[in-house]
């Protein structure tokens, strides 16, 4: 299993229904972003910034670490 992790901060905070698209994912929802963590063995970094883009959300900062 890939140990790596992934962490993905958008601008505003997504909804419930937007943070569904999202399942395989944690969701931190702060004051004005929303941080996306997973792990690239359950979900794959590409797939979820893939989705990010198909609902129109720009990611404004990612990164990935063992």
């Amino acid at each position: 299993m890939d140990s790596r992790q992934y962490r993905i901060v958008v601008a505003g905070r997504l909804s419930e229904r937007l943070g569904s698209a999202f399942r395989d994912v944690r969701l931190e929802r702060q004051a004005g972003r929303t941080v996306l963590r997973g792990d690239q063995g359950e979900t794959r970094l590409d797939s979820v910034l893939t989705r990010l883009t198909d609902l129109g959300i720009e990611p404004i900062e990612v990164d990935s670490h063992d």
